[in-house]
Parts: structure tokens; sequence; C-alpha cells
């Protein structure tokens, strides 16, 4: 977190989640569908097919 590019790496990425609609971890993208929770994990194996 001390070196410039690593912050500034975890700032692009923390806005890129929050525009995507990311509100917590884990979040699970497939596609454009978002999955939220590990309890989610049977229907993200679902949606990958």
């Amino acid at each position: 977190m001390a070196q410039p590019q690593i912050k500034t790496a975890l700032i692009e990425a923390t806005d890129a989640d929050a525009k995507r609609g990311v509100f917590g971890a884990p979040t699970f993208f497939v596609n454009d569908e978002m999955f939220f929770g590990q309890d989610r994990m049977d229907w993200v194996k679902r949606a990958l097919g």
C-alpha cells in the first residue's frame, strides 16, 4: 500500500467494482450476471454451464 502504483491499482479496481454494482465479498460475475456470497457457488457453477 505504500507503493504509489499499488495504491493506484487498488483505487482503480475499487472504483470499477463499485460502478459494476459490487457491494461486498465474495462477489462473482458470469458475463453480466452478479452473484454475491459463497452460498451462491452452485448458482455460479450452473451459470457457467
